[in-house]
């Protein structure tokens, strides 16, 4: 999509708030918001200083709002003349979403609960225009669409199966956004892969917001506990007996709301210790855990790494012990491969 700009200035009036709004917000949490004061001091003071983006439309106001509602309404609500705008040329609404989302993917204030809805908006204008086809399509169409790399789509289409209640759970501080990747990708994905069965007979929504309230009340002890606890369990029962275990242990998990996750890899080690491990079953469980690691390093900024130095230098030791590890592996395949 290429789009050709004017800056104008344009009376608030004339121009129309869009169906959304990119961080999801309503007009009453604008309002509620004390930062909102703030910004309506601010344009009181000095107009707006920032332009807001619009395409011109031939019905109803002269123009529709892309990006800035935020300046709008307050703008409005301080009588301002006139405000800066980019005005684009007016393509579908799809194009609307994804250049919203291409906006704020710009800014650092945008978080990631924001960027999902956003997503979630775009693939409804894309399933309504029947450009939805198969996985591997829709992943690269997004890609394209959004300029997001293929972890960054995958965490962000986990993250929007859960209901906005939970998203705004994350919003506001009281659950991490890892948990929320960790339970679609090392519960949900892989025991729906495994035992498709104990998620009909649970249902799949309702085992989302069991970990949830596991997550919620720290009986998952840390974003990895999934991963570290229960995945193994998923991914090693292969006989009709070690199956039949595993999933009742699962089971008894989601039905246990203080049941943690060390305690089903616990169970299953007592019951199937674990006397070597052949190459098959090791590098798929290599490939799985590189691609979270990959995953959760695609969340770390610079910002994040001056807030905690202590957390920090953990991390880095950890990361440097690993990567000679690494080395190592890498120099054996490499070995190999020649």
């Amino acid at each position: 999509m290429t789009q050709r700009y004017e800056l104008k200035r344009v009376p608030p009036e004339d121009v129309e708030y869009a169906e959304f709004n990119p961080r999801g917000e309503k007009e009453i949490e604008i309002e509620a918001d004390p930062t909102f004061e703030q910004l309506k001091d601010s344009v009181w003071k000095y107009g707006v200083l920032v332009p807001i983006v619009v395409h011109r439309q031939d019905s109803g106001k002269p123009y529709r709002l892309v990006d800035g509602e935020r300046r709008l309404r307050a703008a409005l609500a301080t009588k301002v003349a006139r405000i800066p705008a980019h005005i684009a040329t007016n393509e579908t609404g799809l194009d609307d979403l994804v250049q919203a989302f291409h906006i704020h993917m710009l800014r650092k204030q945008w978080k990631a609960v924001a960027q999902a809805k956003a997503l979630k908006r775009i693939m409804e204008k894309m399933k309504e225009q029947g450009r939805l086809t198969n996985s591997s399509d829709l992943l690269e169409e997004l890609q394209t669409a959004t300029g997001c790399t293929e972890t960054r789509l995958k965490a962000l289409r986990r993250a929007i199966r859960f209901p906005d209640s939970v998203l705004k759970s994350v919003d506001d501080g009281k659950l991490s956004w890892s948990h929320l990747i960790q339970i679609e990708e090392s519960f949900i994905e892989a025991v729906k892969g495994k035992f498709p069965e104990l998620l009909a007979e649970i249902g799949t929504k309702h085992a989302r917001l069991i970990l949830v309230r596991k997550a919620q009340q720290k009986t998952l002890t840390s974003t990895r506990a999934l991963m570290e606890n229960v995945l193994p369990v998923v991914t090693r029962a292969d006989t009709d007996e070690e199956k039949l275990f595993a999933k009742g242990l699962l089971k008894e998990f989601l039905d246990e709301l203080d049941m943690p996750a060390e305690h089903v890899l616990q169970q299953y080690e007592k019951k199937y210790p674990r006397s070597g491990r052949n190459w098959t079953e090791l590098g798929k469980d290599v490939l799985e855990f590189a691609g979270c690691l990959a995953e959760l390093l695609d969340h770390v900024d610079t910002k994040m790494l001056k807030s905690y130095p202590k957390l920090t230098k953990d991390v880095q030791e950890r990361l440097q012990s690993l990567r000679a590890k690494l080395g190592t592996v890498l120099r054996r395949i490499n070995r190999i491969s020649v």
